[in-house]
């Protein structure tokens, strides 16, 4: 997984510049701010473009929700607004399920992983005294695209024929996998998009000001 830088507790005075990203591994991982669904997404009038953090807040309050900081000290006030604005992500941007990967995927410091890595091995495997083994089969029973038994000339003279052995293989990693990778990249990416605008919109943060930063959108076209 790709690592995300860390940030210590946001300092008093001018609001720093920050990513959406750092933003969020800076609220749920250095503050701890936690998620509360509170089972009331639909109504919380936050869908596709801008909803303030301070009418989110408000619409918590109604519904009984709490921003829960955990254990430890309260968390900073612009991480329950991260929290709060993560929680009440639209549908178009996987609403609650996306809500909880980004807050996990924050409290670890990792972005999703999009790489996929491919290898093959045998389809089948077989066990002996001498350990584990990969199945063969008989390449004859591949039909056209096969190789037919092979004539050969005994010892003493007589002709017999030989199965031509072929290893059949699954491919890991392949691309309905990768395809699957990535479009989860994309609608985590999408997420953050939804999460920066409202940010940059409202200006509802006090220790922080939401720069126009973004992870790659589609890093798999980033070359070295």
């Amino acid at each position: 997984m790709m690592m995300a830088r860390d940030f210590t507790r946001a300092s008093r005075g001018a609001a720093q510049d920050i990513g959406i990203w750092p933003l969020l591994v800076w609220a749920f991982r250095t503050e701890c701010a936690q998620l509360d669904l509170g089972g009331g997404r639909d109504r919380l009038g936050h869908g596709y473009g801008y909803a303030s953090m301070t009418s989110i807040i408000a619409q918590h309050e109604q519904l009984g929700c709490r921003i829960d900081g955990g254990g430890r000290s309260d968390p900073h006030p612009d991480a329950d607004l991260v929290a709060a604005a993560v929680a009440v992500l639209p549908e178009g941007c996987g609403g609650a399920r996306m809500a909880v990967t980004i807050a996990e995927l924050a409290r670890a410091g990792m972005m999703p992983e999009w790489h996929v890595p491919t290898w093959i091995e045998p389809l089948k495997w077989g066990t002996s005294r001498y350990g584990r083994y990969a199945v063969t089969a008989d390449a004859a029973e591949l039909g056209a695209g096969g190789w037919p038994h092979q004539p050969y000339t005994t010892r003493k003279g007589g002709n017999r024929f030989e199965e031509v052995r072929y290893c059949p293989v699954n491919i890991r990693g392949g691309v309905a996998e990768v395809t699957a990778k990535r479009r989860a990249w994309l609608l985590w990416w999408s997420a953050l998009l939804e999460l920066r605008n409202t940010f940059q919109l409202g200006g509802d943060l006090s220790a922080w000001s939401v720069t126009a930063t973004m992870p790659p959108r589609e890093p798999w076209k980033v070359t070295a």
